[in-house]
C-alpha cells in the first residue's frame, strides 16, 4: 500500500514514468507544471497522499491506465489495458 512519499517514488520508478507522467496519468488540477509539483509534494512528504492517489496508483501498478493516456517517460513500466 502506498502511504508515505518514498512508497509513491518508489511505485512511480517502478511504472518507469516521470512525475510529469504520473500526473498526466492522475489528471492533477492546474496544468503540466502544477502538476508535475504537487506530485513532487507528495513524493517529499510536503502534501498529503489522498486516497483516490493511493488506489490510482495501485491500479496504475496492476496495468490499468486511464483512458487515453500513453506515458512520455522511458515506458518500461505498466502498458494500457486495452
Amino acid at each position: 500500500m502506498i502511504k508515505t512519499g518514498p512508497h509513491l517514488k518508489q511505485a512511480r520508478e517502478a511504472l518507469g514514468w516521470t512525475p510529469l507522467d504520473l500526473a498526466r496519468a492522475l489528471r492533477l488540477a492546474g496544468g503540466d507544471k502544477q502538476g508535475e509539483k504537487r506530485v513532487l509534494e507528495m513524493e517529499a512528504g510536503k502534501r498529503d497522499i489522498s486516497g483516490p492517489v493511493t488506489v490510482a496508483v495501485e491500479s496504475f501498478l496492476h496495468g490499468y491506465l486511464p483512458v487515453g493516456f500513453t506515458p512520455e517517460g522511458d515506458g518500461a513500466g505498466a502498458q494500457a489495458t486495452p
